[in-house]
């Protein structure tokens, strides 16, 4: 086993993040692999030096890369890099004082409160268990904020109905017990007394498999676009919406980055800016300014 496959079993089962981010990290380290061999005769990861990550930086920005792109694989290094460390393989870390694309601020994509009133009208579903189901689908992300990866894993005793609570486990395995609106339950209910698939997932496809990534996009995205002039209608938008709306609506910061499993406030204070520009709306708008 080569080196970045120990690196990627070591983050499957210790930190347990999901499929996607895993090949993200392989992808990334492979070309870094593949740059340094090129460049400087180097095949081993634990031998690269400082001014080589920079020249990779560099080669990155000159095929167009994206910032947040260059950002996310020199990140991907810098991880790999403090896991060598630990067990004693590199001395040094070489990505220490890189300096890196600056980033545009962007704010995450946000459906308005209408939007999501509109979005769950009965006349948005077909009416049978496929859309009942979507319905459960689009609702549980949208009343927990929960990732996409975090959706699909979900068992059915994750749900505890006389609580009104679901369990999930996030990034590292990290659990969390998240409040249910009782509709969005009895929503769930319902797909498990009407599908014929017998599954320990709570919600399962139309052949009464799990879900998986695309089918979940497929359907978020068929949703949303009905409702809305967004270019991008990806689940994470949901998450974005249940984020900014809570704080929109008074909630404490500490309690939204609580509910989305962020490990530090910084993630979570993005959605401040929505929140920041609707007060500005509302002021700009205000009777006082046509005084």
């Amino acid at each position: 086993m080569d080196k970045i496959e120990v690196f990627i079993e070591y983050l499957q089962k210790e930190k347990r993040f999901s499929e996607h981010t895993l090949r993200n990290y392989y992808s990334d380290l492979s070309q870094l692999e593949a740059f340094v061999k090129e460049e400087f005769d180097c095949e081993d990861l634990y031998a690269v030096r400082k001014e080589w990550v920079r020249s990779w930086v560099v080669s990155l920005m000159k095929e167009g890369r994206a910032p947040r792109t260059v950002h996310r694989k020199v990140s991907s290094f810098r991880t790999f890099a403090k896991f060598a460390r630990r067990n004693g393989e590199m001395d040094a870390n070489p990505v220490e004082g890189i300096v890196l694309p600056k980033l545009n601020k962007r704010l995450p994509n946000v459906l308005p409160e209408h939007n999501v009133s509109d979005l769950f009208a009965d006349e948005i579903f077909q009416d049978d268990w496929t859309g009942r189901r979507d319905k459960a689908l689009l609702s549980l992300l949208y009343d927990t904020g929960i990732r996409r990866s975090e959706l699909i894993s979900l068992k059915r005793n994750d749900l505890d109905e006389k609580r009104l609570t679901l369990k999930v486990f996030g990034k590292g395995g990290k659990e969390r017990l998240l409040p249910l609106l009782e509709v969005t339950i009895c929503l769930v209910l319902k797909h498990l007394e009407e599908r014929e698939a017998k599954s320990d997932y709570l919600l399962v496809t139309d052949r009464g498999n799990q879900l998986n990534p695309s089918f979940v996009y497929r359907k978020v995205n068929y949703y949303l676009s009905k409702i809305s002039t967004l270019q991008k209608c990806s689940p994470h938008v949901l998450r974005h919406t249940f984020a900014t709306h809570l704080l929109n609506n008074g909630a404490e910061l500490a309690a939204v980055k609580d509910l989305l499993g962020h490990s530090s406030l910084s993630s979570t204070q993005v959605y401040t800016h929505h929140t920041t520009a609707t007060l500005k709306k509302f002021h700009q708008s205000s009777p006082l300014d046509r005084r």
